[in-house]
């Protein structure tokens, strides 16, 4: 995916997260893979709106909802009303409870040094009681100064 970074701002993206697994997950960091002009700004939680998403039997290990496409969306947008009244929270240390349905927020930005910035995908760690999880999903991110031609 490809966004043009606005002006004394930064790009957001969207992934969709099911937890279709009996078991309680906590996040520990959300990172970008193999980021190269990028940055992150900031990463938040909110509860997703899972209507239209069935289980689709996603496991630890592998890239939940891999199907669905994360949206770029400039900050100084409004968000969209959402079902949910919930401000979100940060990533780290956040549980994610058996079913339920999250938006994880990744906020980035270009270095200052740089025109255009690429990461391969965003890496989400989290944890269960016996072990730990990393896990890429498949976001190839590009953000740019002025174009995305």
């Amino acid at each position: 995916m490809c966004g043009v970074q606005p002006e004394k701002s930064f790009q957001q993206y969207t992934l969709l997260l099911h937890n279709p697994t009996l078991e309680t997950f906590t996040f520990s960091d959300i990172t970008l893979g193999s980021p190269e002009g990028l940055t992150v700004v900031s990463v938040d939680v909110t509860p997703a709106n899972k209507e239209g998403h069935g289980n689709h039997g996603a496991a630890p290990g592998t890239a939940p909802h891999a199907e669905h496409e994360a949206i770029p969306s400039p900050a100084e947008t409004e968000p969209e009303p959402s079902t949910f009244d919930v401000e979100p929270v940060p990533v780290e240390g956040f549980i994610f409870e058996p079913d339920a349905h999250i938006d994880i927020v990744v906020k980035v930005a270009l270095e200052k040094s740089a025109d255009r910035g690429t990461a391969e995908n965003v890496a989400v760690q989290f944890s269960s009681p016996d072990r730990e999880y990393s896990v890429a999903h498949p976001l190839n991110i590009t953000v740019d100064r002025t174009s995305c031609s």
